[in-house]
Order: C-alpha cells, then structure tokens, then sequence
C-alpha cells in the first residue's frame, strides 16, 4: 500500500513537472511563431501597397480609360501588358464595364476575380487572398473611375512554395507555413499540402469558430502533436476567408529539456525502488502480527477456536493476550446463548429449535425413512396454569416429559410450545405409528401425582406425522405433526394422523388469500343480482346484490369460501367498498332505464365494531338514488349487542333499512330480535326447502311470518324455486319470494333483459310469475 502511494505520488509529479515543461515549450514556440506571422503580415501589406501603387496608376491614366471606354481592346491589353511586363507581374487582367475580362488572365482565376469583384461596392483599391483550385493568390484590384466605374484593374501573385519557404526562413526555428483558405464548398489548403497531416495542440485564434474547427481538425499527424499559430489575412472574395497557418512539431520543442525529463524519472524510479523495499521489510515484521490477528478473528467469527501464539513482548503481544481473553469469554458467552436458544429455561428441556436440530442431524446420517413426530397437546393447560399456577404447570410438564422416558428410552423429547411436548422415535414402521400414540394416550391419560401432596388427572391429544419416502424438512415435519394434532382437536378425537388432503387445503387457502387481494386490486370480482318478488305489487321491486369471482384458472370459486377469507383476512373492508360503489352505479343506471329498484347488499357483521368503516360506509350511502337495504345476520348482532345495536341504529337513522338475513339458523333470541330496529326478516332458504313436505317447517315458516309482521317487519323468504312453495307463501302472508324460481343471480345486462321481459306483473297473485330467461346464470 505504501509503495502504491509513493508510486500514485510520483506519478503525479512527473506528469505535474512534464506538463509544465510542455507549457513552457508550447509558450516559446507560440512565441516565435507570432513573431514569425507578424514579420510575414508587414511584408504583406509592403509588397500589397506596392502592387496597389502600380494598379491605381494605370487606372488613372487618361488614354487607357480612354480605350477601356470605347472598348479599344488592343489598347488596353497593350498598355496592361506593358506594366505587367515592366512590373514582372505573375499575372493579372482588365475586367470591363460588364464584369467580363478584356486582356490579361482568362482561365479559372479571371473568371474568379471577376466574380468576386462583381461583388464589390467600394471605389478604391482592395487587395486580398483568394483561392483558385487549391492554389492562394494574393491580389490587388484597383477602379477605374471616369467619374463611374468603367472596370477593374486586377494585378495577383501566386503564393507558392517558394514564398512560404521565403517566410520560413525568417523564423529562428524550422517552421511550417501554409494559406488555410475556407469557402462555402469546404476547406482548401495552401501550396503546403503537408499542413493536412498536422494536428496542433492550440491555435492562437481564428476569425471564427468554423474555420477555428475545421482547422483544428485537418492539422494532425502521426508524428506527434503540432504547435500552431493562425494569422487572420485579408480576403478579396467577401465569401472567402483565410489565415496563415504556421506549425512546429512539440516533439522537436522538447528536445532541448529531454535530459531534464530523463533525470526526473530515474530519480522517481530509484526512489520507488526503496518505498517498496522498505516496505517489504516493515510488512514482514509488522504488519505479520496483525494478519493473524485477523485469521484469529475469521476463525472465532465462525465458530472455530480463535487463540493468537505470543512470541514478542512488544505492544502487538499486549494486543494478542487481550484478544485471546477476549476469545475465552466470546466462547463461554456463546455456549451460554447456546443452551438459552435450545433449550427451554422454565423446564430445561430441549426447545423446538433443538427438536429441530435433531432431526436433521437424523438426515445427516442417512436416515430417510422410519422416523414418527408425535405432537402432544396438553388439554385445558391453560386452566391448569390459572388454577394451579405458573410453576405448578412447568412441573406437570416435566413430570409428563419423566413418564414418556420411562416408556421410550432412545426417543427424544422437548418442549414446542407451552402446551405442547414433541417426540421423535425411530425406526418407526408406518402401521406403528398410531399403536405408539395410542400408547402415549392410554399412559398419560391417568391421574399423575404432580408433587407431594398434590395429583391430577390429565387429558391429552395427539398429531402423528410418519416420515416414510417423503424427504420434508424438519420444520415441515413438525408443522405436519402440529396440523395434525389441530385436526385432532377440530374433530374431538383423542388421535389423529396428518392428512395430506387437509394440508393441502390449508396451503390451498393461503394461496386463494393471494389471489383474492390481487382480485381486489385489479377489480376482478363481480357484482350479480337476484330479483325479489313483491306479492303486494305483483312485480319485482328489488334486488340482491351478490358478488362472484370468475377466476382464470379456478372458474367460478364459491363465495361461501372467498368471503369468508375475506372475513378472516380483513380483506372484507375492500370488498364491501367495491360492492358498494358498484351498486350505487348500478342502481343509478337502473333508474336511467326506467326500473327503480331498492338494493339489499349484505354487509358482514364483523364490520359491525368497526366505527370508521361504518361511518365510511354511510358516506358511501349518502350517494344513492334510491333505497339502500344492508342484510346483516342475527348472530353478528349477539356476539357484541351493545356495539352491534349502535351501529344499526346509526344506519336506520341515516335512512338504510336493515334486514335480519338468515334468521332461523343461528342461535335467535327474541330478546335481540325485539331490540333490532329492522325493516325486513329474511327466512333461510333451509326451511323453504322443505316447507311442501315438511308440516314442522311450514308451521315454523307461518310462526316466523306472523312473527315479523308482529314488529312491524316485512318478510323475504329465499330459495323459492317452485310454484308450489310460491303460492304456499303467498296464503301465509309472506311479503316478498326471491329464489331460482323468480330469477337466478345474474350480471347487470341480463338483468335488464330480465326486467324487460318479465311478464308476472298481470300474473294472478295466486301464480308464479314467468318469464323468458334469456341466458342460463
């Protein structure tokens, strides 16, 4: 680690100490290339006035503008040939009135001066650059004025190599010279075509941020990084613009200081070699001691004896000793919180961590098959620890753990739960497994002498789990064990055997729960209705509002059982909500079609405590068109009379009728049916379906009917599904009939068929009404 720094630090010296001799190279060279550009510019603008004297002569004199006026051709080549030639002027031309050359250059480079001449507006003397296939010119145009502009007088001089050799030669340095020339077609260089292949590492500025760009990117070459300077230069074409490009390779900079750079780095790597010796040799007696520390300290991290061997009596020894203290009691502590998590602390026997453990340690070795859990449940324990005390019911429980002992010496016994003892025996045969609960039973169940003075007799219950091919868990052992003890229990029998079935059930079930709140989110589930006749009108004048659940992969599941996880789960605030909402909708749209009905929408009495939700619910309510009738159970109310009554008074006041539903198949009571200030009583659909051939039902049907018309409630009775059990309901003064034989539960659009094709209401009161079902639901 110490060498890497050292390393890291020289490094970043070297490249601290190498950028700023690049930075004083790069600043000499731009130096000397803006001297050099400087020079080059004053030579420009001498040898420009000197070619713009000779024009701005010729242009004045009297007898050429004579001839250039009256188009005297051979006039006007002959005295422009004259200067040219007395001038040794590369090249130049007459550009008349009309643009056109008269004499001198006719090719690409008339017609390109021409142009950019045309273009001019002034009435002096212009000089500039300009580009002619590649090549740059420098040029000089001067008017000839009589007073208007008759033409031009045009004198250009090509700048080849010989003209940048000429600048460079100025330098000090062996400098590179070009014209970088841009026009709207792209980039064209100088006579210095080797300028393509530069790339400078800053230029000191450009006329504008194009030319700027593409210049940077034309000058790179293979032979390193270039130093650059661009000189703006004058332009005769407005549409043209150009710059002096002068280079000098960075790498010939930096020659002069290449000893310097070679001295720093092997001054860095001789003192590199020393960091990382001495730092060898302090990790070998140093750092040695703390590596095995920290071995000691991976070990006692998992579970392993964790103890440093002294040798020195140094401050590192100081440390080991007081760390292999520091071991010895980290050891005691964990056997210590070893025997508290495995065992339990008011009896000292093994708990079911520890029952655990056994069994696998069972699977570890091999042994698959012949192992028998049996869970033994302590019956009224909970009586027994009230009665007696806590310690009186930990020593019946050890006294329980000494007789099973006594009966099987190599089975292994712990506590599970406070009522609860597990064993586990093998090998164990599959058809021994309820002989040996059996056993346990007939032992157990007999009166045991708890201390002294004091005896008791004990009743218990068995689960049996027989671990035959399968391969569980020991936990899924167990809780197979432990289920079947709670079907012991659910059934009253003394012993019971798991049942994979019931299991399956239950995981079933867990599994539903999932999918019903996913239903709940996703507003999967439905809400059909059921038709209710009126005897009275002879029509249907309500509905029942029942929710189904078509499931993807399960079909229709039975609300029987979706509602009642719901009730278990909580689930049933959400569901009654949706329903809710549904049927307010539904009744709205029910009256926009000319049918209003009351709807009767049962409401579970485990929302009846539940102040919140009722006071949502109302609010809920409050939202409907017409009447809200909320079907609650008689047994909802008895379990909690003072709460339960509460809350169905607040409804009543809030103007929702309340209907007693399913009465007759719990445990009623006349005094809570008094105190119930309901509108309606719902007879169950059990003692209609027997109220034809059964006098004892008939007679508790007609009882219930002048029961409820006593208080001042009207009568629903369900399951009516014959025309018989109709007309039987009808003499006895029932209100309304609601079953298959009215109508069956069905969705929304079909109910509307139903109501518009219904034909009871002229139907004779003494007939069941009949009517085309349109679809089978």
């Amino acid at each position: 680690m110490f060498g890497g720094l050292f390393a890291l630090a020289l490094l970043l010296i070297a490249l601290a100490s190498y950028m700023a001799v690049v930075s004083y190279a790069r600043a000499s060279v731009q130096k000397e290339l803006q001297a050099s550009a400087s020079v080059f510019k004053r030579i420009w603008t001498l040898k420009s006035d000197a070619l713009q004297t000779n024009a701005v002569l010729l242009s004045r004199d009297f007898g050429f503008k004579s001839a250039l006026a009256t188009h005297d051709t051979a006039t006007v080549e002959s005295a422009f040939d004259n200067l040219q030639g007395r001038l040794n002027i590369e090249t130049g031309l007459i550009i008349g009135r009309d643009g056109q050359p008269m004499a001198g250059e006719q090719g690409s480079l008339g017609q390109t001066l021409a142009g950019a001449l045309s273009r001019k507006d002034e009435f002096g003397a212009v000089n500039g650059i300009i580009a002619i296939d590649t090549h740059p010119y420098q040029a000089v145009a001067a008017p000839v004025m009589a007073p208007d502009r008759l033409g031009w007088v045009v004198f250009a001089q090509r700048l080849d190599d010989n003209e940048m050799q000429n600048l460079q030669g100025l330098s000090s340095i062996p400098i590179k010279a070009g014209i970088l020339t841009q026009t709207r077609g792209g980039l064209w260089l100088g006579p210095q075509e080797q300028t393509r292949d530069y790339k400078p590492s800053s230029l000191s500025f450009f006329i504008d941020k194009s030319l700027q760009t593409k210049a940077a990117s034309m000058v790179h070459s293979s032979r390193g990084t270039m130093i650059a300077v661009a000189t703006p230069l004058p332009n005769l074409d407005s549409q043209q613009k150009s710059v002096l490009l002068l280079s000098y390779p960075l790498s010939s900079a930096l020659k002069s200081y290449q000893p310097l750079l070679t001295a720093l780095l092997a001054i860095g790597l001789f003192g590199l070699c020393m960091v990382v010796a001495a730092s060898l040799y302090l990790a070998r007696n140093l750092t040695r001691p703390i590596l095995a520390l920290k071995d000691a300290a991976f070990a006692l991290r998992d579970g392993r004896p964790g103890q440093v061997r002294i040798t020195t009596q140094d401050e590192m020894a100081d440390l080991a000793s007081a760390f292999n203290d520091m071991a010895v009691s980290i050891e005691d502590r964990e056997r210590d919180i070893t025997l508290l998590a495995k065992s339990d602390m008011a009896t000292g026997l093994p708990n079911r961590s520890a029952f655990e453990d056994y069994i696998g340690g069972l699977r570890d070795k091999g042994i698959d098959s012949g192992v028998v859990v049996v869970c033994i449940g302590i019956d009224r324990y909970a009586h027994i620890r009230a009665v007696w005390g806590v310690s009186y019911a930990h020593t019946l429980i050890a006294r329980l753990q000494d007789i099973l002992v006594r009966i099987f010496a190599n089975a292994y016994i712990a506590r599970l739960s406070a009522d609860t003892l597990g064993l586990c025996l093998h090998p164990c045969e599959v058809d021994q497994a309820l002989p040996l609960a059996r056993a346990i039973a007939a032992r157990l169940d007999k009166r045991i002498k708890v201390t002294e003075d004091q005896s008791l007799d004990v009743m218990v219950s068995l689960g049996v789990y027989h671990m035959a091919n399968a391969r569980p868990t020991p936990d899924e052992m167990i809780e197979r064990a432990l289920i079947a003890l709670d079907q012991a229990r659910a059934a009253k029998t003394r012993i019971a055997l798991f049942d994979p079935r019931i299991y399956s059930e239950l995981a079933d079930t867990l599994l539903l729960t999932d999918q019903l709140y996913a239903a709940l989110a996703s507003k999967a589930l439905q809400v059909w209705y059921q038709p209710k006749f009126s005897y009275r009108e002879s029509r249907i004048i309500s509905v029942e509002a029942l929710v189904r659940w078509n499931h993807a992969e399960r079909g229709y599941v039975s609300p029987q059982r979706f509602v009642q996880i719901a009730e278990e789960t909580g689930a049933i605030r959400d569901l009654t909500t949706q329903v809710l909402h549904t049927c307010i909708a539904d009744q709205g749209r029910l009256k926009s079609a000319g049918f209003d009905l009351d709807i009767s929408i049962n409401y579970s009495g485990r929302l009846l405590s539940d102040e919140a939700y009722n006071a949502h619910a109302l609010n809920i309510c409050d939202q409907a068109v017409g009447q809200i009738c909320l079907e609650i159970t008689e047994t909802a109310v008895i379990e909690d009379p003072r709460i339960g009554l509460a809350a169905i008074n607040t409804f009543v006041d809030r103007g929702l009728e309340i209907s007693i539903d399913d009465f007759g198949t719990g445990l009623s009571s006349l005094a809570y049916l008094k105190q119930i200030p309901a509108h309606e009583l719902k007879i169950d659909r059990s003692f209609i379906m027997e109220i034809e051939s059964g006098q004892r039902d008939a007679l508790l049907v007609r009882s219930a009917i002048d029961l409820a018309h006593g208080l001042g409630m009207k009568v629903t009775a369900e399951g009516v599904e014959t025309a018989a059990a109709f007309t039987l309901l009808q003499s006895m003064g029932c209100d309304i009939a609601q079953g298959y034989g009215i109508g069956k539960p069905m969705p929304f659009g079909d109910l509307i068929l139903f109501l518009n094709d219904f034909s009871g209401m002229s139907e004779t009161k003494t007939q069941m009404p009949t009517y085309r079902n349109r679809k089978a639901v």
